[in-house]
This record gives C-alpha cells, structure tokens and sequence, in this order.
C-alpha cells in the first residue's frame, strides 16, 4: 500500500489531483485511515489511474468516465470517435484558412500602411 505521496510520484500525478478525482468519487483510495484520513492506494489501482487519463486524453470529461466506469460500451466509443473526428474537420478548416491566408498576405494583398502614405506624398509632389 502506498500513501498518497508516494502513489503521487509513482503515477506521476499531483497529490491535489488524486484528493479531488476523490472528492468527485471519480477514483478512491483503497482505503482511509480513521485516524490520520491519510489516503492508502494500491499497487492495482496504477491500472485504473492510466485508464482514467488516457480516457481523458481521449477527450471523455471526468464526469463522462465517472458515470460509465462500469458500463463502457462500443456506442460511447463511438459518439467520441465521431466528435473527435468533427473536430479534426474543423481544425482542418482552420489550417486551410492559415494557408490560404498566409499565401495572400506573402503576395502583397495587405498593404504596409506606411509605405502607402509615403506614396501618397510621392503623387501630390508630383
């Protein structure tokens, strides 16, 4: 059994983080001492840690994998899958955009302010 310092350093996760995946009954310690409240976690309990994160990763909220911890099925895979995919969609737009963008501005569309008011000057002498 590890006290919450230690599994903090072994999993590689704030000591805050592990108190309030805790409070919001996402991941518990194996058990609280009635006498200290230091929080104990066991070695097994490593598992379900990296499978919370990479969840998160994955882009489930927490309340998404609390809720489902034990009714995971292939159709939440899926709705994600598919929100994920509508975002890369959207972030491809984007980059389309930052290049179409950085093409015009390379080809002189936008004008240096100061270079037109020198030009200006440059006519009406003339």
């Amino acid at each position: 059994m590890y006290k919450i310092g230690e599994f903090s350093k072994i999993v590689n996760i704030p000591i805050k983080t592990l108190r309030y995946y805790d409070e919001i009954d996402l991941f518990k310690p194996l058990e609280i001492d009635i006498y200290s409240n230091y929080r104990y976690y066991s070695e097994s309990q490593i598992e379900d840690l990296k499978i919370i994160l990479e969840l998160k990763e994955a882009g489930f909220s927490l309340e998404e994998i609390r809720k489902n911890w034990n009714h995971w099925d292939d159709s939440k895979f899926l709705m994600q899958k598919r929100k994920v995919y509508l975002e890369q969609i959207e972030l491809n737009k984007k980059i389309r955009k930052l290049d179409e963008l950085r093409t015009r501005i390379k080809d002189g569309v936008i004008h240096n302010y100061e270079i037109v008011e020198v030009e200006k000057k440059v006519r009406r002498k003339v």
